[in-house]
């Protein structure tokens, strides 16, 4: 079973994992989340505001004529993401010390990240991510510090993964608009501020993006090498808990040619959606667009403000816009894309939160 939430040495306990899940319907209820979900129909608002009436009804009605056969394909090929993210979480796991025996099946886990994927659907500030670290906890045994480790490292993983994807991809994708925004010096586009060229944008974007991805390896590398002196520093209960996490959080990067290949296959499930999703419409998508669009709304639901991205559906819309799409098919496109990676989470999502077992608590 998983390691003592414990430190012998000092006799003390360190401090446990929630004794329940906690509620999703009074975090719904939280000033909190009420105001994410003003800020998402403001910004929606906004959107449907400037859109020419014309452009509205236009997609509307490609919408209406969207081909179910190939929509029900693009739902089935975003699914297919669960499985693989579970059996990227169970390497994980064990790579953090997890016994092969004590880790819950793939099935279970993969009900577990869907599970916290719905509450971060409808909760900001990834609720999700703390059921997943009680539920597994309560499947497998699995220590909450070794658990939460690993869901960091996942997210870790995730971030580096999805940055140069979505970097590679937006070069191929927006090379020449690139090209456009810094032919006066990147220097002075970056110096740009908000506004300016859309390649500047583009560049910036890229940017904040390469940052955060140095600044995690950089923060891995100095727990790796420093974690044991902070340890030192702490006191007995903090310094254990925090030895736990981190033991998790830097182990879990061992064999990383699987984890690398089953994030992969996770992100190519969500491209294949889209593409899919195209079909649907009759439209026909560039593989460069297909992974930066899918990887672009990865980027924009993990951004704390509203739940699940909603309401940000306008920075989609304009990334597809800007390979000269039409507004009517870019926002036919991005709405019944969002369906499925966010309407469909809390369709489907509450069905397995109201039948779970595992759930009763927060219910």
């Amino acid at each position: 079973m998983g390691e003592p939430e414990g430190d012998a040495a000092s006799g003390q306990l360190v401090p446990p994992a929630p004794e329940r899940l906690p509620s999703l319907w009074s975090r719904m209820r939280s000033g909190r989340t009420v105001a994410s979900f003003g800020l998402a129909v403001l910004l929606l608002g906004a959107l449907f505001w400037r859109l020419d009436r014309a452009v509205l009804a236009d997609a509307w009605l490609r919408l209406r004529a969207a081909r179910p056969g190939w929509w029900l394909a693009a739902l089935g090929a975003y699914y297919l993401a669960f499985p693989a993210r579970a059996a990227r979480w169970q390497i994980l796991l064990a790579n953090a010390g997890e016994p092969i025996a004590a880790i819950p099946r793939n099935r279970v886990l993969a009900e577990i990240i869907y599970l916290s994927w719905f509450a971060n659907a409808l909760v900001p500030a990834k609720l999700g991510d703390v059921w997943r670290g009680w539920l597994v906890r309560r499947e497998g045994g699995t220590s909450w510090t070794r658990a939460m480790g690993t869901i960091v490292a996942e997210r870790a993983l995730d971030l580096v993964v999805l940055v140069v994807l979505m970097v590679a991809a937006g070069f191929l994708t927006y090379g020449d608009v690139l090209a456009g925004g810094v032919a006066g010096g990147l220097g002075a586009c970056l110096r740009d501020g908000a506004g300016g060229h859309v390649g500047c944008s583009l560049a910036r974007l890229f940017g904040l993006g390469a940052v955060l991805v140095l600044a995690l390896i950089v923060g891995l590398v100095l727990v790796a090498r420093y974690g044991a002196h902070a340890e030192r520093l702490l006191p007995a209960r903090v310094g254990a808990r925090y030895a736990a996490f981190a033991s998790a959080l830097v182990l879990s990067f061992g064999r990383f040619g699987p984890l690398l290949a089953l994030s992969a296959a996770a992100w190519a499930a969500e491209g294949a959606s889209f593409y899919l999703v195209g079909r649907a419409l009759g439209l026909s998508l560039g593989a460069p667009l297909v992974v930066f669009f899918s990887l672009l709304q990865a980027f924009i639901t993990a951004i704390p403000a509203t739940p699940g991205g909603l309401g940000l559906e306008f920075i989609l819309a304009g990334a597809i816009g800007l390979r000269g799409y039409a507004a009517a098919d870019a926002l036919a496109l991005t709405a019944l894309y969002r369906t499925i990676s966010y309407l469909s989470l809390i369709v489907g999502g509450a069905v397995v939160f109201l039948a779970s077992p595992r759930t009763r608590s927060a219910r």
